[in-house]
């Protein structure tokens, strides 16, 4: 019976403590938590690194009057004689392609050079557009990149799918109004070709049944594309779809992975998510001192929103793994009722009772 009670109590303290798990995951969704506890939505995670913005980098360091490394000047020269010769974009140094992240191109000489590699690099190709749709080319107007952007998308470039994509769900092409149809296919095709952001937006157009019929098993597995790759987002809404069975089957483990990985990238929501996957794990009872550590990290880093609703829920989780098994409760059988006594003879061939036995009748509804 002892054991029993233990059992019992010890199902009472995970009830609890998923009720505060449920509580702390909660927090993620208000409105009251800013910015700074949460990931930054207007983050982009595709980099854009490629020959052409590397050479921009060289220029402007000449134009600065910067030191230039001999081997860089070597790569420089390279990729104008290959530009000039029509052939494939030499591969600058790692070095070099690091510093070239998401530039926009806006010196001219440059894109006269990069415009050498239009009819057979798509990358260079949606550069020259992007630096006409972001007013840095001038001479021409917006069609010109629109139409260099649409030839770039159709030779799969994953930027140009990507932003023709979100420029027909901004109705840019339709009188304003949304066309989700016409920039789904080309975002799902961004998502595919291995663009981040894209891979997120999808997931949310999946989850949600925008422009397109709503697929949760869809959903989660672009979601955990970008998750895998970094996406701040996307790890959150993949944590809440394993956490709710959605789309994936509920595995708090995983979710505590995921909680844990943001965390330690130095997102405090992640320490929510950890906090909160083990709270609901199979095991709670033994997660006593890691549950309370994320939490602990999550008020300390966070901003006053977050204390002032994890603090709260801190001392409630401490209070349940602290309480003791509840005692035996006082208990008393059931009144006895006892059995009728029967009397069960044999008959001979003759039909003669012989050999009588008295017992008591245990077939009956009795105890004893």
């Amino acid at each position: 019976m002892a054991v029993d009670n233990r059992f019992r109590g010890g199902q009472a303290m995970k009830r609890a403590l998923v009720f505060a798990a449920a509580a702390l995951l909660g927090i993620g969704v208000t409105q009251s938590v800013v910015a700074s506890s949460k990931p930054d939505i207007a983050k982009t995670y595709f980099e854009r690194r490629n020959c052409h913005l590397a050479y921009d980098v060289l220029v402007e360091d000449n134009s600065a009057g910067r030191g230039i490394a001999a081997a860089d000047v070597e790569w420089a020269r390279s990729y104008e004689n290959a530009g000039t010769a029509g052939e494939a974009c030499p591969e600058p140094p790692e070095t070099l392609l690091a510093r070239s992240s998401n530039r926009i191109v806006a010196n001219q000489e440059v894109l006269a050079v990069v415009n050498r590699y239009r009819e057979r690099d798509p990358r260079a190709k949606f550069e020259l557009a992007y630096s006409v749709l972001t007013g840095k080319f001038t001479g021409v107007g917006p069609e010109v990149g629109w139409a260099m952007l649409r030839e770039a998308a159709a030779a799969g470039e994953p930027s140009s799918l990507f932003l023709l994509g979100n420029g027909h769900v901004a109705g840019l092409f339709n009188n304003n109004q949304a066309d989700y149809a016409s920039g789904h296919p080309l975002i799902e095709q961004a998502a595919q070709a291995g663009h981040i952001d894209a891979m997120f937006l999808v997931g949310n157009m999946y989850k949600e049944g925008i422009g397109v019929r709503k697929d949760s098993r869809r959903a989660f597995e672009y979601y955990r594309q970008a998750a895998e790759r970094g996406h701040s987002y996307a790890t959150i809404m993949a944590f809440s779809m394993i956490s709710e069975g959605e789309g994936t089957r509920k595995d708090f483990d995983l979710a505590y992975r995921l909680g844990r990985s943001m965390a330690e990238q130095g997102e405090v929501y992640g320490a929510v998510m950890a906090a909160s996957a083990l709270l609901q794990s199979r095991d709670v009872l033994a997660h006593k001192d890691e549950a309370l550590y994320w939490m602990d990290v999550a008020i300390r880093d966070g901003d006053a929103d977050i204390r002032s609703q994890i603090t709260p829920l801190r001392a409630q989780a401490v209070e349940i793994y602290n309480r003791p098994p509840p005692p035996p409760r006082d208990y008393s059988p059931r009144p006895f009722k006892a059995c009728p006594m029967k009397t069960v003879c044999l008959v001979n061939s003759s039909g003669v009772q012989w050999q009588c036995t008295t017992n008591k009748d245990y077939w009956n509804d009795c105890d004893g």
